[in-house]
């Protein structure tokens, strides 16, 4: 049996927590832009990724839970959804930048966006979905995140390891691009080397 908390009395309907949707899905998109744009080098980036990912996670998470009372579960587990949220999008625009140029930028948006975005089941359960596209929409960033955040907040006993699973599954993503693209530009420049010598 799982329990269920009480919503909150400023939220009576649990329409709220689609307002942490948004910002989160935005808010890595910005991330992996700034990094992408402003950082050079697969360290700098990475590291670039998981400061922004930690301090704006916390800073959407004092908004959300303290402020709006939008989020009412765990404060510090909802920090690190929140981060890994950011962090896996922001991970993946990066390293899809570092890895295939500007285009990078656009098809992580895409993915992010325009695909799990629409199908994340932020504003209602998956099961309001037209099937397959609300189970679907768990095995990308935003939907898992959703997931996270409701089960935390109102099904704490219920189970989330796959919503958990898929979330570091695209922070991984995102980080091996980078590695790949900058192991792939160190060989050019060892070529490049090795010719002019």
């Amino acid at each position: 049996m799982t329990n269920v908390v009480p919503l909150d009395s400023g939220d009576p309907r649990g329409a709220n927590l689609a307002l942490a949707g948004l910002p989160l899905t935005m808010g890595g998109m910005i991330g992996g832009i700034l990094v992408s744009l402003l950082l050079r080098g697969t360290r700098s980036r990475l590291l670039g990724v998981f400061i922004y990912a930690a301090l704006a996670g916390l800073a959407v998470t004092l908004v959300l839970h303290t402020w709006f009372n939008v989020l009412g579960g765990n404060f510090a587990l909802e920090w690190l959804v929140a981060a890994l949220s950011l962090g896996a999008t922001a991970s993946l625009i990066s390293g899809l930048q570092a890895l295939v140029g500007g285009p990078g930028i656009g098809i992580g948006a895409l993915i992010t966006m325009f695909i799990g975005n629409p199908i994340s089941s932020m504003n209602a359960p998956k099961e309001f979905l037209p099937e397959p596209w609300g189970e679907i929409g768990q095995f990308f960033v935003p939907g898992a995140t959703g997931t996270l955040l409701r089960d935390l907040a109102y099904f704490p006993d219920a189970p989330m390891a796959r919503a958990w699973l898929v979330l570091v599954g695209w922070l991984v993503l995102g980080v091996t691009l980078s590695l790949v693209a900058g192991a792939r530009a160190r060989a050019k420049s060892r070529a490049a080397g090795a010719a002019g010598a």
